[in-house]
């Protein structure tokens, strides 16, 4: 079956073909560890581990790379002010050395790690350090310079896009208008308003030496400098956010291909921003939200995963609490409904279990190859669930042997976990239950009660059963 991306170079679908037939080079941007990531950056994380999940479904052998920015670095070119490590030693009041630099990189990159396990994304094969790859940035620099694509400014050197006729010409990567000095006083020295930096000269001193002085590299020479070394170039697949078609990626493709003459890579695909209100989510406003402020409103993390998945990638996400309340619910009764008919709960004698399940197999493949279509992946998760007739046994098989697999929500996992309940609850369940029996209403009120607070819910069967209690997944933080 073919399997079909969006590729952003060309503003088209198309179907994958990988450079080494059955092996697969990606490299995803990562994150710039100044601060905690919050819930819209993650969604390019679960993108990406999503692409991987499906590319591995698809037989294919994944090498991924993901970058983790390490030293400072403006937003952008056009930007003022403090960088974001700079300002992140400041903020915690740290040396400004790079001793500093260091300390505050380790704790974010281990906070951003943790994040990622809990949304159950695989860990890349490799995570390089932009710190531990200056030399590499050096030697791309240096070539550039030879080329004479390269240029010095009083505070940096700058790559000149007219040696690059194609810059901002192909597919979705072609530019609007850039209004010069909208932003920021321009550099005079600049040849033009689009030249961006490779390397920048340190204001404060911290930085590495150089052959054109002591400083730091751009932010975009980093990933161009690691993807080649880590995957050659050309490469299969770059990921990231959309906010980074314009410049970020417009300028690797540039002193990448400037440099060595070669595509950079051959497929690129970008996932939407996620929206609180009107804005896009970003550390620099109010709208600033972690897994941390989810698990805070009792919200699991696998919860979030599951809200993220009803959206398609290149969809914008409008953030909301009540809708991701509601996904939370809806993968509860999921988890409940998978555990039931597991143990047979809801096997009906007389009924002819003969309808196959392998379609659903076969429609979540279809999905799945149809540009990572996660909504209709799930909704074909729910219709598996509810088809009474399907065999549980091949339910299963399905369930945890592809659909697990594709979305990541560990399902066998988190179904378990929802029946586990410790002994101190079930004391209460069984004081309730003689409660109800008794008809002392008052008394099984307060007790239910308190096993809702505890983060269990409790569903009344007929007098003569014990109460049904399942975990909340608020319990489970």
């Amino acid at each position: 079956m073919k399997l079909n991306l969006y590729n952003t170079l060309s503003g088209a679908k198309e179907e994958f073909k990988p450079i080494k037939a059955g092996v697969v080079g990606m490299y995803h941007c990562g994150p710039t560890v100044y601060n905690f990531a919050h819930i819209g950056n993650l969604r390019s994380y679960v993108f990406a581990d999503t692409l991987r999940r499906t590319l591995e479904y698809a037989g294919f052998r994944v090498r991924q790379v993901m970058n983790i920015t390490d030293i400072g670095h403006l937003t952008s070119d056009a930007d003022e002010g403090d960088d974001k490590m700079v300002r992140a030693l400041k903020r915690e009041g740290r040396p400004m050395t790079l001793e500093g630099l260091r300390d505050v990189a380790e704790k974010y990159t281990n906070a951003f790690i943790e994040d990622l396990k809990s949304l159950n994304i695989k860990l890349p094969h490799d995570m390089p350090k932009a710190s531990e790859h200056i030399a590499e940035d050096i030697a791309l620099i240096g070539t550039l310079e030879e080329k004479d694509i390269a240029y010095r400014t009083h505070d940096g050197i700058y790559f000149d896009i007219s040696k690059f006729p194609d810059y901002g010409t192909r597919g979705g990567f072609a530019l609007g208008d850039l209004k010069e000095g909208a932003r920021v006083v321009v550099n005079r020295e600049k040849r033009s308003a689009r030249d961006f930096a490779l390397w920048k000269f340190s204001k404060s001193g911290i930085g590495w030496e150089s052959p054109w002085g002591r400083g730091f590299p751009g932010w975009h020479i980093e990933c161009s400098a690691m993807s080649r070394k880590y995957l050659a170039q050309p490469f299969d697949i770059h990921t990231g956010g959309v906010d980074h078609v314009a410049t970020h990626h417009q300028n690797e493709i540039a002193q990448s291909e400037a440099a060595y003459g070669a595509p950079l890579a051959n497929y690129w695909l970008h996932n939407e921003h996620m929206q609180l209100g009107s804005e896009k989510m970003a550390k620099s406003g109010e709208n600033f939200i972690t897994l941390q402020t989810l698990a805070n409103r009792g919200i699991h993390p696998l919860a979030f995963r599951y809200y993220l998945l009803q959206s398609h990638y290149r969809s914008p996400l409008h953030f909301s609490w009540d809708a991701l309340e509601a996904a939370q619910s809806a993968l509860e009764k999921l988890l409940f409904s998978i555990w039931s008919f597991s143990r047979n709960s809801f096997i009906k004698p007389g009924i002819p279990y003969t309808q196959s399940v392998c379609s659903y197999a076969k429609q979540l493949t279809q999905a799945s190859h149809d540009d990572l279509n996660t909504p209709t992946m799930v909704s074909i998760l729910n219709k598996l669930i509810h088809d009474v007739p399907a065999k549980p046994k091949e339910k299963l098989t399905v369930l945890f042997e592809d659909v697990d697999f594709l979305l990541g929500l560990r399902l066998k996992e988190l179904s378990e976990k929802i029946v586990d309940i410790p002994g101190e609850v079930a004391e209460l369940v069984s004081e309730h239950d003689t409660a109800r029996k008794a008809k002392d209403w008052q008394r099984s009120g307060i007790l239910r009660d308190e096993i809702l607070k505890r983060g269990y819910r409790v569903q009344n069967l007929s007098d003569a059963q014990a109460s049904l209690v399942t975990r909340k997944l608020s319990s489970l933080l």
